[in-house]
């Protein structure tokens, strides 16, 4: 993990050209890796065993996940730590307020009065301030995101989040801007952007989910 800025966004579109790109990057539990040691050592009484536990946190998961007032929950929980949120139209990425992303607060009240009127709308979050997101799309952002990986050009992790299409990486702020194609498969959220926050949902069904919970505090350390 890098904890400085070897290159800024604007030269990782040059810099990845000449890094051969590696495998796409995978994410497993704690509990995934214990289950396929179990299966490579033929403990199958221990695989069953981790694969019920694997079952019920899936089960657990989504039984929160699709509660009515889950959407409600995880914004003021956003709220509660210090990340300001603000309404997205259910299903979709349009912001639900007139104001979009400048609407973003951390008030409780707003945020139930915002949620009571419209359950199912989706969180997001303001980039920019504590924190920027690589957005990595497709498997085009996954081999251009593994050339910066690959030449140590990913500043510091904070959090890591799947998406529909691929995931965000939350780093530290740099002070840049929204970049859009920045490379293959890649955009970039910084001053005047937004992502939608786990767990967020698309009309598809697809939800947002954290891979690597954000550490707000590695983000304030820079403020």
């Amino acid at each position: 993990m890098h904890t400085n800025y070897p290159l800024n966004p604007r030269q990782w579109r040059h810099q990845a050209q000449a890094i051969t790109p590696t495998v796409q990057e995978t994410h497993v539990g704690t509990i995934e890796q214990d289950y396929q040691e179990a299966l490579n050592a033929n403990d199958l009484e221990r695989a069953l065993l981790l694969e019920g536990q694997i079952d019920a946190e899936q089960e657990a998961r989504e039984a929160r996940l699709n509660a009515p007032d889950a959407l409600l929950n995880a914004a003021l929980w956003y709220a509660s730590t210090g990340i300001a949120v603000f309404p997205v139209r259910p299903g979709e990425k349009r912001p639900l307020t007139q104001h979009g992303f400048k609407d973003a607060t951390l008030d409780a009240d707003q945020i139930r009065a915002w949620w009571t009127a419209t359950p199912p709308a989706n969180i997001g979050l303001p980039t920019g301030a504590l924190f920027d997101v690589i957005d990595v799309d497709g498997q085009p952002g996954y081999e251009s995101y593994a050339k910066l990986r690959a030449g140590g050009d990913v500043p510091e992790i904070i959090g890591r989040a799947n998406t529909p299409r691929g995931i965000h990486v939350y780093i530290r702020p740099t002070g840049d801007g929204n970049t859009t194609s920045l490379l293959p498969g890649i955009d970039y959220r910084g001053q005047g952007g937004y992502v939608l926050a786990p767990p967020s949902r698309l009309t598809n069904g697809a939800v947002y989910r954290w891979q690597q919970p954000l550490t707000l505090e590695a983000s304030q350390e820079t403020r």
